[in-house]
């Protein structure tokens, strides 16, 4: 007669690796910082090119359906452009950070790097 114990394993891999762990967990934080960054820059860059467009046109007499319709393409676009680039910027140091522990020396372009003898060879 056999006997079957129920399973122990969980039903979420764990990760084997605390630098992967540290790395997955930059990544979720740089797409979290994305998502909120086009958020808040969408309707901002919208505001201000419809704002422009319909100060522009206004002044000439013309309909104004299609440039605000164009505002509004230029306004969301800029948005995503700029919200994923401030996220970028915010989340730099977290992967930069990372960089670090996983080559100490630093891992520059060799500008400052010291020599053999311990001194740096710009100076």
């Amino acid at each position: 007669m056999t006997v079957e114990h129920p399973s122990t394993a969980s039903s979420t891999p764990e990760t084997a690796d605390h630098a992967l762990e540290e790395e997955l967990q930059a990544e979720h934080g740089l797409g979290r910082a994305i998502i909120i960054g086009v958020l808040v820059a969408v309707p901002i860059n919208v505001g201000v090119w419809v704002g422009l467009i319909a100060f522009a046109v206004s002044r000439s007499g013309s309909a104004l359906g299609g440039p605000i319709a164009m505002a509004v393409g230029v306004g969301v676009l800029s948005g995503l452009f700029f919200g994923s680039w401030a996220a970028f910027v915010a989340k730099t140091h977290l992967f930069e950070e990372l960089d670090r522990k996983v080559d100490p020396r630093g891992g520059g372009s060799g500008a400052d790097a010291p020599d053999r003898s311990g001194r740096s060879s710009n100076g």
